[in-house]
């Protein structure tokens, strides 16, 4: 079977709802063989095409070269072409990104903004499609490999994602180069491919050749493998779904895991690296996961987009977020007054005769309470005199009597007048400000979630 049969093959067993009276297809060219290949296929097979280039301006004349035999290539086909030019160097640096990742942050995005010309949106379907082949998902899955990227980096390029289809995965470079030879098609050499600088490159100028001396079918096995290796992967995250869903357990700042069941938990290292990848967490990150099971009690490890907090019995994990306004001024009295963590809400009222003490409550001497007051987050050093204690305390202290986790701790607010700590808020009064025999106006502010 020529590579023309098995693509046409291909092509019916994963994109058979593309056809070419139904779909405009947005074929990425480089200029290099495997797209041009691919050109070729397609417009045998009829499809509508537009062809589209961007000239990265890494390489002086040989990107120009680039751009003008691409340019060609679509005349000849008489197709439409789109071309963009762009200044890889400039914005890999403003992003600071390699230049890799520029491009292919550059590429896509042109991609997708081209996917909403008219010309493609008047389209029953309009996909992207590029020239990825069986020796780049050999490269790609060998690449993840080795930066212990998990199962999941072990299938692969999906041959479909979104709006971009990838209809070469299944062909190997040595038949994409015999049909170019045997059909006349012309090409260029990107003169990067020849340096082993890049990771991709060595695995393919330098890791394979050694391995295909060992193993001359490598390249057929590796392929097979990836094919198991996705169905195991969905096999895989079914499993994993399951342990998490015993073990996340959702709270208002995020999630909380009990530390004794997730150590129970088998397979123990698997389970805990899938954690940490689902929350920011880097592969480096999971014997740190770890030690934070058995760490002094408010210990804390940053991932890229979460917190873990060991809070005695459990591991809490929590979304890094921006801080809200922590200090409201409150310059007269007021019925109510909106923060981050609820409402308060003033009365002056006279003193009841039988006082029920309540957390969300706080009953002072009216006489003693002057605006402004301050509603403010608790800081170090801040201290009260708890109700019915002639000494004062530091509020660190009383958190830690009351046996607050450290997300709760940094969620305590409080009141204050005159410098000095009336409430700690839905916690403790200050005895200073208690209602005494003598009081006859009260003043009541009740705390509302």
């Amino acid at each position: 079977m020529n590579l023309l049969q098995a693509f046409q093959q291909e092509w019916k067993k994963r994109f058979s709802y593309l056809h070419p009276h139904n779909c405009t297809l947005l074929l990425a060219v480089s200029g290099g063989v495997d797209s041009m290949v691919l050109l070729d296929l397609l417009h045998t097979m009829s499809f509508p095409i537009s062809v589209a280039h961007v000239n990265f301006q890494l390489r002086g004349e040989e990107s120009d070269r680039d751009e003008r035999i691409v340019q060609e290539a679509a005349a000849k086909y008489q197709v439409n072409f789109f071309l963009k030019s762009v200044n890889t160097q400039q914005f890999a640096a403003s992003e600071k990104v390699s230049i890799q990742v520029a491009a292919r942050l550059l590429r896509y995005q042109w991609f997708h903004e081209l996917l909403n010309h008219s010309f493609f949106t008047a389209s029953a379907n309009a996909v992207i499609v590029t020239a990825h082949h069986a020796n780049d998902n050999i490269e790609t899955v060998l690449h993840h490999f080795f930066r212990g990227t998990g199962i999941e980096g072990l299938q692969g390029i999906p041959s479909k994602n979104n709006q971009i289809i990838r209809p070469l995965l299944f062909a190997f470079k040595k038949d994409i180069l015999a049909y170019a030879q045997q059909n006349g098609i012309q090409w260029v050499e990107d003169s990067s491919n020849a340096t082993d600088h890049y990771t991709r490159n060595f695995i393919r100028l330098q890791l394979m050749p050694i391995l295909q001396q060992q193993f001359p079918a490598i390249e057929t096995v590796l392929t097979e493998n990836i094919h198991r290796f996705t169905e195991a992967t969905h096999l895989y995250q079914q499993a994993i779904q399951l342990h998490l869903k015993k073990l996340l357990l959702a709270n208002k700042d995020g999630y909380q895991i009990s530390i004794a069941l997730l150590k129970k938990s088998i397979p123990f290292q698997t389970i805990l690296w899938e954690i940490g990848k689902q929350f920011g967490g880097s592969s480096h990150q999971t014997k740190e996961i770890e030690k934070l099971l058995d760490a002094q009690n408010g210990s804390i490890l940053l991932t890229l987009t979460h917190r873990f907090i060991k809070n005695r019995n459990w591991l809490l994990i929590q979304p890094l977020s921006t801080t809200v306004a922590d200090l409201i001024a409150i310059p007269e009295f007021t019925q109510q007054v909106n923060f981050a963590n609820g409402q308060l809400h003033f009365e002056q009222i006279p003193t009841p005769k039988n006082i029920q003490v309540a957390a969300n409550i706080l009953l002072a001497d009216a006489t003693d309470i002057q605006f402004p007051l301050i509603l403010r987050k608790w800081k170090t050093g801040d201290y009260l005199y708890p109700f019915g204690m002639p000494h004062k305390k530091k509020i660190s202290r009383v958190l830690v009597d009351l046996k607050l986790s450290l997300p709760e701790k940094e969620a305590v607010w409080v009141l204050e007048m005159n410098k000095k700590i009336i409430w700690i808020i839905g916690y403790r009064a200050d005895h200073r400000f208690r209602i005494k025999p003598s009081t006859n106006n009260c003043f009541k502010i009740t705390y509302l979630k």
